[in-house]
């Protein structure tokens, strides 16, 4: 047992009582004694407490206006090391007695972890979120884009057809139906939409030595739409928001989300990670329809000598690297297929670049 002097206030007179008090550990009991003779006892249990500077202040959860001020460090002391021991200390207790400066090295910590949470942990977990909404989210962002796109831009309407007739030569193993595009631009530059739409300039097309880099560009673009990697870039971009829709199940949410930012599917940049499953999807492709995989090799190094003399819009939304060319090869090279002559691709890869020519001169 031990005890001190203590003030007593009642919480109905500003005048302060004088009283002794003595805590007994083993009955969990601190005992109040007033000048009087009268006495108090208050249970361990209906103890709260807090320490402003070197005075302790204990209330009673059953006398919620009444509470004792305790100016003696020794009696603080103990007191605080007793409630420690009993398991009297909530987080908030534990934290004010650990110190200043652990309290701002935790902080620091959880902010780390906030940060390192919002960049590291919380892209992913959206990013697999996606699987969670149909295709149909994918259909609606597409043909909304697609809108103000085609209000914007030019169609080249005999090319577009030749590049379909084109397209149907070839199966991209797709699970929705792709539409294809070619917009008159000088811009070298191709993506693709959620919604299955591929859009090519003619910048790029014009670039394109033989149908087989053609069939290169179209099987890559067809994989990001296969794999939904638009959406899923669009998800991790905008981790937090569409996170945060899909706990609470909030459909409206995450569509008015992805829709706001419908406008950068065109110019999303995507991952290292995706970029390597459309080269080796698109690769692949090729190789089922018997068209020289090789076409995919000369695409990337037809891209890398635009990038010398000026930078293509298409890398920088797919960034070309040394490292994806040289695993394009290294595929290839391990690889068994059968390269056959395709005399329609041929013919409609021919009619393209004449109509371009034929629109130089």
């Amino acid at each position: 047992m031990y005890g001190a002097e203590a003030k007593y206030f009642d919480g109905q007179s500003s005048v302060p009582q004088q009283v002794e008090i003595f805590f007994d550990e083993r009955i969990n009991e601190l005992r109040l004694q007033f000048s009087d003779g009268d006495s108090s006892i208050w249970h361990i249990d209906n103890l709260e407490f807090e320490k402003y500077g070197n005075s302790l202040e204990i209330r009673n959860k059953q006398i919620s206006s009444a509470f004792l001020q305790i100016n003696n460090e020794q009696f603080s002391e103990q007191f605080l090391e007793t409630m420690k021991r009993k398991n009297k200390f909530d987080v908030h207790h534990r934290l004010v007695n650990i110190g200043f400066s652990k309290i701002v090295a935790i902080a620091a910590a959880m902010f780390a972890l906030i940060v390192a949470a919002y960049f590291w942990v919380l892209p992913p977990i959206a990013e697999k979120s996606v699987v969670l909404l149909p295709e149909s989210f994918d259909t609606t962002l597409g043909n909304m884009f697609m809108r103000t796109f085609i209000s914007e831009n030019k169609i080249d309407s005999a090319k577009t057809a030749h590049l379909e007739e084109f397209a149907a030569q070839i199966n991209f193993e797709n699970t929705r139906p792709l539409r294809f595009a070619v917009v008159e631009s000088n811009t070298i530059n191709a993506f693709a939409l959620p919604n299955g739409q591929i859009v090519i300039y003619s910048g790029i097309l014009n670039k394109l030595q033989c149908s087989s880099e053609l069939a290169a560009l179209l099987a890559h673009e067809a994989a990001h739409v296969n794999h939904r990697h638009s959406v899923k870039m669009l998800s991790r971009n905008l981790a937090g928001y569409l996170l945060i829709s899909l706990i609470f199940s909030d459909v409206n949410g995450i569509m008015a989300i992805l829709a706001d930012n419908a406008h950068q599917l065109h110019s999303l940049s995507y991952s290292r990670k995706f970029e390597q499953e459309a080269d080796e999807q698109g690769l692949r492709i090729l190789m089922n329809n018997h068209i020289d995989p090789n076409g995919m090799v000369q695409l990337f190094e037809l891209l890398e000598n635009e990038a010398r003399i000026t930078i293509p819009q298409i890398i920088s939304t797919h960034p070309l690297t040394a490292e994806r060319k040289a695993e394009m090869q290294r595929i290839i090279a391990k690889s068994e297929y059968n390269v056959q002559t395709h005399n329609a691709l041929d013919s409609l890869f021919v009619l393209m670049k004449q109509r371009e020519r034929a629109c130089c001169e």
